[in-house]
């Protein structure tokens, strides 16, 4: 008699996986600044308002883009298949984005059972625990940590 195996494939939910990528981000910026930051209605679907998270009725330093995936976007592919590589085409949108909306861009992204990581084109000052990739001219670094040691205002007049 043979027996038969059957596994089930669990199908993962890609907006549901986003959303929760988000409220994780929206909840560490709250706690980091005491700010009530919020998701954007309609995924930025919004002509005048980019991005994914921002606090509402204030003027907006940032575009803040959120990604949450099941594998790095840092590998080496980021320069053997520049084209497809995630975090190349997320930090060139998110550049695009806050270009348009006269704001500086930040990503914040996460890949299954890892950090929370944090791209920005700021330099960090207090900290040596970063990567600089020159072709993009942005800098990536852990989240809680760029969070705590940098000083950043995402809110009020430029």
């Amino acid at each position: 008699m043979k027996r038969t195996i059957t596994r089930k494939i669990k199908m993962v939910d890609s907006r549901a996986k986003g959303a929760r990528g988000e409220y994780l981000v929206r909840d560490m910026l709250r706690e980091a600044t005491g700010l009530k930051f919020e998701r954007v209605p309609a995924s930025g679907a919004l002509e005048y308002l980019k991005g994914d998270l921002y606090v509402p009725n204030q003027r907006n330093h940032y575009c803040i883009e959120v990604k949450n995936y099941k594998d790095s976007p840092l590998t080496d592919k980021i320069f053997t298949q520049p084209k497809t590589n995630n975090l190349i085409r997320w930090w060139k949108k998110v550049v695009i984005q806050a270009k348009g909306g006269d704001q500086m861009p930040l990503l914040f992204f996460k890949y299954d059972r890892s950090k929370v990581f944090v791209v920005t084109e700021h330099k960090p000052e207090n900290s040596i625990d970063y990567l600089y990739i020159r072709f993009l001219e942005c800098y990536v670094m852990q989240a809680d940590i760029w969070l705590t040691t940098e000083e950043v205002e995402f809110i009020g007049g430029f």
